[in-house]
Order: structure tokens, then sequence, then C-alpha cells
């Protein structure tokens, strides 16, 4: 992996729709000195300000969300032999399209990480530029990033959980250097994974509000902290990490204490019953989300079918037969709010509007939000790790009846608690991507909708070509 370790570069292009109230929008050079930038409080921000924009440019608004990693979910009816995703459906690795893809996905992460790590390497020894608890932040933030990316490195990369863990997966780099970092197997991994979230969370405790301040002289640490990997989104990540590494008594105890928390209400239904405006992403709910600038343009190529009449080789839809059996319609699906105003119909087939932007929206801060972590996700996460099947059913109901559904009525037995629980991940992370590393911590075989015969080699992905070149992998 290459890294520039003179100049730390920041390129921001923005659109007019970027709001200029939240703690994303400040002023940040496009090539600053090293010593310059590490030399105030502002510095530093604006380097992780650089660290989270990097994230959405070919990866959590493109790669990791609603294209790659979605279609590999079978998210999309992707069988035209011109739709850009078809070879990343049959999980094709020998193709162009998808090793580019791949390649991307590392490169994009590496870098980005690289970023984090310069922040880190020089926080400490700037305390003194930090005002109030802004130190305490800035690593917390950075070092709970680090953790986040590494994780979806190994769900990608990774062997699937259940056959095994201990072969090599991934480097762990916490360096800024062009010293290549040997390869750690995944158990490594999750235990460098949870080191720094255990730094991070210890770190962010000091302020543990999730603010929607916003406007001129506001604090930029502590203003829309939603934007922010946030004092909950390292709990709430632990308990990712720990269902993933099978140990349901931390992921029930961390997915708990974010729901506990009542910091993230469910979202309000009335909030839909504007033409324009709708909070389509139910942003109320995100623990953890992307502020991504430039998300219109990507979901307008993708996500717009009215009036498309080339539809079928270059957007992302499913059947209306299959979008309705996804979501149970002939079942009681109709009213759940996922369905009603998240999907629409045209020519035959039902595309996702979830992350459609009004060009001038009254509420500015539901606007380019990519979700990262859903509040929804801690209630899944603890419905599969609980040993009490009562408690599974109330927590799948919890969400059901705030989705505008009724509640499930009969007991659960363990097979119908985990088909719940599938029914659930594959509404509410609908091209989100989530879905894909659900049937991978699970080693499910088959993958529904997929036209290809899976195993558990067809879930890794391989190291790009460059990687393995010039790291000796």
């Amino acid at each position: 992996m290459k890294r520039n370790i003179l100049i730390f570069s920041i390129a921001i292009l923005i659109s007019g729709s970027f709001s200029c109230k939240k703690w994303l929008d400040v002023k940040p050079g496009t090539q600053v000195l090293q010593n310059e930038m590490f030399s105030t409080e502002a510095g530093f921000n604006q380097a992780l300000l650089g660290s989270y924009l990097q994230m959405g440019t070919g990866l959590y608004a493109d790669n990791m969300t609603i294209t790659t990693i979605s279609a590999m979910a079978q998210n999309y009816q992707a069988t035209s032999t011109a739709h850009p995703l078809i070879e990343h459906s049959k999980y094709n690795y020998k193709a162009s399209a998808l090793r580019s893809s791949i390649a991307t996905i590392w490169g994009n992460m590496y870098t980005a990480i690289g970023g984090i790590n310069n922040i880190l390497e020089h926080v400490d020894g700037a305390r003194n530029v930090f005002f109030k608890n802004h130190y305490n932040l800035v690593k917390g933030e950075a070092l709970g990033l680090r953790a986040y990316m590494h994780f979806d490195l190994l769900r990608m990369f990774g062997p699937v959980p259940v056959s095994g863990m201990n072969v090599k997966a991934i480097p762990y780099v916490k360096t800024f250097s062009k010293q290549v970092t040997p390869m750690s197997t995944a158990d490594e991994v999750i235990t460098l994974c949870l080191k720094d979230l255990d730094e991070a969370e210890q770190l962010l405790s000091v302020y543990q509000e999730i603010a929607y301040n916003t406007g001129t002289g506001v604090d930029e640490f502590t203003s829309y902290t939603r934007n922010h990997f946030n004092y909950w989104a390292v709990k709430a990540l632990k308990a990712r990490i720990y269902l993933y590494a099978g140990d349901k008594i931390k992921a029930l105890q961390y997915a708990k204490e974010v729901i506990a928390a009542g910091k993230f209400p469910f979202v309000n239904r009335n909030t839909f019953n504007q033409t324009r405006n709708q909070d389509r992403t139910f942003s109320t709910e995100h623990v953890f989300a992307l502020n991504v600038p430039l998300l219109k343009k990507m979901v307008d190529e993708r996500f717009r079918l009215d009036g498309n009449l080339n539809y079928q080789s270059g957007t992302f839809y499913l059947t209306n037969a299959i979008m309705n059996t996804l979501y149970e319609v002939s079942n009681g699906g109709s009213t759940d709010y996922r369905y009603l105003y998240q999907i629409r119909s045209v020519n035959g087939v039902s595309y996702s509007t979830k992350f459609w932007q009004d060009e001038t929206p009254a509420n500015l801060e539901i606007g380019n939000q990519m979700p990262m972590i859903r509040l929804t996700e801690m209630y899944y996460i603890a419905a599969e790790a609980t040993s009490d099947l009562n408690e599974a059913k109330n927590l799948i109901n919890e969400v059901r009846t705030k989705r505008g559904l009724e509640a499930l009525g009969t007991a659960l037995n363990e097979t119908s608690r985990m088909q719940e629980i599938a029914k659930e991940y594959n509404k509410e992370f609908y091209a989100e991507g989530q879905v894909f590393f659900y049937y991978k911590r699970l080693g499910i075989l088959p993958v529904p909708r997929a036209t290809v015969t899976m195993t558990n080699e067809t879930y890794v992905f391989p190291l790009p070509d460059n990687e393995i070149e010039f790291g000796n992998r």
C-alpha cells in the first residue's frame, strides 16, 4: 500500500446541497504540510474531516453500501449483460469489473486508514493545542474509525466465521509509513479492533450526548454527533464485532446498552406526510452515519427509474414480485413503512427511494446521510444473542410495531427466530450492504436469489493484484 508520508492532502468538492450548518462544513485547505496541519486544533479537525470524506469516496457511498456489497446480497436484478453489477452478483472474481471494484475498496480503505493513523501519530504530542475535551474526541473518533474500517475489511477479505478464524486475513495497519504490515489472522484482527474500541470508549466517554446543535458559533466537535464516530457508535460496533466473533454474551450486553440509552428514537411517521423532505433513511435512528456531499448525484443515477428508458441495463431494481415477497406484502407487509416510503414501482419493477435527496430540503439535517450503524441492528443482535426466546420475540416485535407491522403472536423456536431476523435484515438494510455480511457471518448457503452455487470460498474476496505483488502476499 502506497503512503504519502510528507503531505496530508484534503481535496473537497461539495455541492450546494451540502449543509452549511453541520460539523462537516468547514473550510479545509487543499494541501497542507503536516507540521502546519497538526499545529492547531483546527488542523486536527480538518484532518479528521478528510478521513470521513475519504470513507465516502468509492466506499460507504458506493461499493460498501449501494453497489458492490448489495449486489452480492442479491438486492438487484442484475441479469442484463450490460448491467454494471452483473459480475458482482455472480461473485465472478475473475471478471475485470469486480476485480476493479475490489481494488478500489482495498486501496481507498487503506488510504483512509492511513489518514487516521497520521492523526493518531500526532495527536498525543499536540495535547496542548486542544481546548475543552477535544483531544479525547479526536483521538477517540480516530481509533473508532480505524477499528470500523478494519473490521469491514475483515468481513470482506477474511474467512467465513463458522469455518474457522485462525487463518491469515488482512493487515491491521497502525502506522503511517511505507512499511508493509504483516497479515493478521481473523482472530487477531478481532482482538486489535476491540483493543482500539476499548481505548476509544474510554476517551469518548467524556461526551455521551447525541447533539443536533447546528449554526454558527457551535462547537464543531460536539455538533450533529451522528456524523461523528461517537461514544454510542463504539458500543454498537462492539456488539456487531462480538456477534461476528461468536461471543453472544458480550454482543447482547453492548447491544442492550445502546438500546437502553434511549438516545436514538424511532422515526416519527409524521415526517412522511410531506411530499418533500421525507426522512427516508430514518435519521433519528442512526447511531453513526456519514455525511456524503455528492450523494444525490450517485443516487439519481442508480435509483431514479421514472422516465428512464434504459433502466434495465443501468439502474438498480428488483421485479415487483420479488420485492413484494421480500417485504411480505401478501402477509401484512403492505403497511410496512419501509415498503410504503422507501420502495417505488414503475414499469413492473420496484426500486429503492431510501437515499433520494430533495434539492431544497427544509430540514437540512436529514440530507446526504449514509447510515453506518442503525439502532435497529442492535435489536436484531440482541434478539439473536439472547438465550430467552420470548425476549427475542419482544425485541423483534419492538421494531415491527415501529415499522407499522403487527407484532408476531406465535412463540418462537430457534428456527423461527432466525427466520424472522433474516426477514428483518432484508427489509431494514436493503441497498445498505449489511445483508451480505449477515449471510457470510452465518455461512448461509445458498444465498437467496443467487444464480451460482455458493461455497465458503465464494464469500472471501481475493486480494488485489497490486497487494499481492508489492506486499509480497
